[in-house]
C-alpha cells in the first residue's frame, strides 16, 4: 500500500514538472515605437508617453493663437502602429484630435501619417449659420526628435 503511494507521488511530481516546462513563456512586451518626442512640418512639438496602448503626452503647438511655449496636455490611444489623440488647447476655445500610423519613408525614416480635426467654439448665438466654419481639417506627418526610454 505505502509504495503504491510512493508511485502515485512520484507521477504526480513528475506529472506537474513536465506540465511546468511545457508552459509558454510569458510574453515579452515591447516598447511602443511611438514613445518620445515628434516633430511635424509647421514645427509643433508632441512628446508622448505610452502604457498598455494608453497615449499621454505634452503638444507644443507653433501655429495659432496659444503661446509657442506653451504646452498642452494630451490623451489618446495606441494599437499596433495606429495611433490617435487629441489636445484641449484650454483658453483658446480650440481642440484638435489626431488619427494616424506609423510609416517608414524612402529613407527608411520612421514618420507617423496623420490626419487632424480642429474644432473652435462657435457663440452660440451664431451656431446656426457658422457650426460648419467651426471645424476645419488637415493634415500633418511628425517625424521622431528623440526617444524616451520607458
Amino acid at each position: 500500500m505505502i509504495f503504491r503511494y510512493f508511485i502515485l507521488l512520484v507521477f504526480m511530481v513528475l506529472f506537474a514538472a513536465s506540465a511546468k516546462a511545457d508552459e509558454a513563456p510569458a510574453p515579452t512586451i515591447l516598447p511602443s515605437p511611438f514613445i518620445g518626442s515628434w516633430k511635424n512640418q509647421a514645427g509643433s512639438l508632441v512628446t508622448f508617453k505610452i502604457t498598455e496602448g494608453i497615449v499621454r503626452g505634452t503638444y507644443q503647438t507653433n501655429i495659432g493663437q496659444p503661446d509657442k511655449n506653451k504646452s498642452f496636455e494630451l490623451i489618446g490611444f495606441t494599437q499596433g502602429d495606429q495611433i490617435t489623440f487629441t489636445v484641449n488647447f484650454k483658453g483658446f476655445g480650440s481642440m484638435t484630435a489626431w488619427t494616424g500610423q506609423l510609416t517608414i519613408d524612402d529613407k527608411n525614416t520612421p514618420y507617423i501619417r496623420t490626419l487632424w480635426h480642429l474644432t473652435r467654439d462657435v457663440p452660440d448665438d451664431k451656431e446656426q449659420e457658422n457650426i460648419w466654419s467651426s471645424v476645419i481639417t488637415g493634415a500633418s506627418n511628425f517625424v521622431r526628435v528623440n526617444k524616451i526610454e520607458d
